[in-house]
Formats: C-alpha cells, sequence, structure tokens
C-alpha cells in the first residue's frame, strides 16, 4: 500500500458529502482505507491486520482526507492547521496500541503539511467498522480565507 496524492476523491457510501466547509473549517467524512470499492486490507487489528500494515492504512487514510480536501478546496495549500484526527480502530479483543497505529496517520500529516500538520487526536477501538475495514479517520481542518 503507497501513498497517493492524486486529488481523487472516493464516492461516499450513503448520503453525505466527503468535505463540508463551514466558518473557515473544513469538516471531513470518515475516510476507510480504500480506492473505489476495494479496500485495501480488512480485518481487526491485533488479530488480522498487524500494527505495521495498520499505521500504512492509517496514513493512506489521511492522504485520503487531504485528498478529499485538496479536491473540495483546490490544492492543500489551502490548509492554514489540521486541527483535530479522530481514528477508529477495529479492534481484536484485548488490542490496546490504538494510539500506535494512529501515528501512522500522524507522521503522514506532518510529512505532506509540515507544522501545519500537527493536531490533537483521539484514538479510539471499536468492535466493527464499514465494510470490514480495520480504521476509519476523519479530520477537522482550519483552512485559509
Amino acid at each position: 500500500m503507497s501513498a497517493q496524492t492524486s486529488h481523487s476523491v472516493n464516492k461516499p457510501g450513503g448520503n453525505y458529502l466527503p468535505v463540508i466547509v463551514h466558518n473557515g473549517i473544513a469538516y471531513v467524512s470518515g475516510q476507510l482505507p480504500r480506492r473505489g470499492d476495494e479496500l485495501l486490507c480488512i480485518g481487526k487489528v491485533g488479530a488480522d491486520v498487524d500494527i505495521a500494515l495498520a499505521q500504512k492504512a492509517a496514513a493512506f487514510c489521511a492522504d485520503l482526507c487531504l485528498d478529499a480536501i485538496a479536491h473540495t478546496l483546490g490544492g492543500d495549500d489551502k490548509i492554514a492547521q489540521v486541527l483535530k484526527v479522530v481514528g477508529y480502530i477495529a479492534s481484536a479483543p484485548g488490542f490496546t496500541q490504538q494510539s500506535q497505529v494512529m501515528n501512522g496517520a500522524s507522521d503522514r500529516l506532518v510529512a505532506r503539511l509540515g507544522e501545519r500538520g500537527q493536531h490533537t487526536r483521539t484514538s479510539v477501538g471499536v468492535a466493527e467498522l464499514p465494510r470490514g475495514a480495520p480504521i476509519e479517520l476523519e479530520m477537522v481542518v482550519a483552512i485559509h480565507p
């Protein structure tokens, strides 16, 4: 799984928008590690998916969030600051390293945006995610006027 920054946006899986901008803040809907209808990995972290693959999936989801913002706003340069990232990790029973998984997303954001990619973060272990995905990532971003 490699990072793709093509500024293409996955079609939503339901009746919602990938990004809404309101009062200088972009709210990005949860992104699964997928291109089109194909998930790049499936399963629970700590059982079917190891931490290294889950970190790659988290980084890919971060790229998808940035791609959705860039598509909506016309480029990454419109991002003033990533404010908050929330990661939901489908976790096997007893798995407690959700924060370690989320380091994949955090590292990618800083690598792509520098200081503008630094953010607050929440990592949540969940029983299931849509389509059997191991991770879903959502983001809140301040944008330049």
